[in-house]
């Protein structure tokens, strides 16, 4: 059995701004996320076993979606200001995206996502409890304006480890160029 989650990785634009806001802030003592490794959740982790029907599976959705642009407006702690564990950009979900997302969700998700309002993020960073608490002090409710246009998704491994999640591409499909 293979963790898995779909998503649609980040542009150059994305990773290019997410890049920026690490340098400028150098004091932040988290774990940031590998460029390669930054995405889009479209549909959250499940196990699965069999993993080319999935990928078949995702060939077919994306050959009926466009690329999509997306607008990220603010850098926070998340997911939960008061309890936080990551620092993620957030924005506004086209109508398009979220759309998408749904059926992505309804087509792979294990039905609890289904229905659920997809929430358009970028995580930048990650950090533990202890990480937590030297942050306590810290306010981060950041202004930005980072756009980037999605073009493909892909099918990651999420494989645990103690120093955190690690992401293996099974596979990546391009969207329809329309």
């Amino acid at each position: 059995m293979h963790r898995v989650f779909i998503g649609m990785p980040a542009s150059r634009a994305l990773i290019d701004a997410a890049a920026g806001f690490r340098h400028a802030h150098p004091a932040l003592k988290v774990r940031w996320i590998r460029p390669e490794d930054m995405h889009i959740t479209m549909v959250p982790p499940w196990m699965c076993g069999e993993l080319d029907p999935v990928c078949n599976a995702l060939q077919a959705a994306a050959a009926s979606q466009a690329p999509i642009q997306v607008r990220l407006d603010s850098v926070t702690f998340g997911p939960d200001a008061r309890r936080p564990r990551l620092i993620w950009a957030k924005g506004t979900a086209s109508e398009g995206l979220a759309g998408f997302s749904g059926r992505l969700r309804a087509a792979f998700g294990d039905g609890q996502e289904a229905g659920r309002r997809f929430l358009l993020h970028l995580t930048i960073a990650r950090f533990n409890r202890q990480e937590a608490s030297k942050l306590s002090s810290t306010r981060l409710d950041e202004p930005v304006a980072w756009s980037g246009t999605l073009d493909g998704l892909c099918l990651y491994e999420s494989i645990l480890k103690p120093s955190g999640a690690e992401y293996r591409v099974i596979c990546r499909v391009p969207l329809a160029r329309v």
